[in-house]
């Protein structure tokens, strides 16, 4: 399986995908970035993805997560993409991200539904490294939206026919 992103070049996610970007609810940068999958094994049922910053454990502690989906069709032929902005339609089932911690300060805290699906990149301190894992799945999960990533993780638990990753950068707003 390989997976891809026209919205990553150079090793660089797009501004428009993090917190120099435009669109936001709230305090959270929405616009999704495009995804593209192709030879997902012959059995995958769905897809599920985990977008991740694991360079924020020096400055709040813990990995941040921007992104959580489970059930996405796998394609035709095991092909696929999720298009630019999906995430705002809604039509995915998405967790919730970690601008829903109450290690938050008020002012940044979003409720659950505000802090489910997407939430770009927005590095504080320097650039950060960002990870995709995508995984490819025998079954289909019985999760709800809003569904925590621990919830995603142990529902994917002996079911994963492949994992791809993909990592790049974003740098912070005082790096520009």
């Amino acid at each position: 399986m390989r997976i891809w992103s026209q919205n990553i070049k150079n090793n660089y996610l797009d501004d428009a995908f993090g917190h120099r970007g435009t669109e936001f609810l709230k305090t959270k940068p929405c616009r999704s970035l495009h995804l593209a999958w192709e030879d997902a094994p012959k059995n995958t049922q769905s897809l599920a993805l985990i977008f991740i910053d694991y360079e924020a454990i020096p400055v709040c502690g813990f990995p941040w997560i921007h992104w959580t989906v489970a059930n996405i069709p796998p394609g035709k032929n095991g092909s696929g993409e999720l298009h630019e902005n999906i995430s705002m339609e809604k039509k995915l089932l998405e967790g919730v991200t970690s601008w829903n911690s109450g290690l938050l300060p008020k002012e940044r805290h979003l409720n659950k539904e505000d802090a489910t699906g997407y939430g770009g990149s927005a590095p504080p301190d320097k650039a950060h490294l960002y990870t995709i894992d995508f995984y490819a799945l025998d079954t289909s999960l019985k999760l709800e939206r809003g569904f925590f990533m621990s919830e995603l993780i142990r529902g994917m638990d002996g079911h994963i026919l492949a994992h791809e990753k993909i990592n790049f950068w974003y740098k912070a707003k005082s790096e520009i």
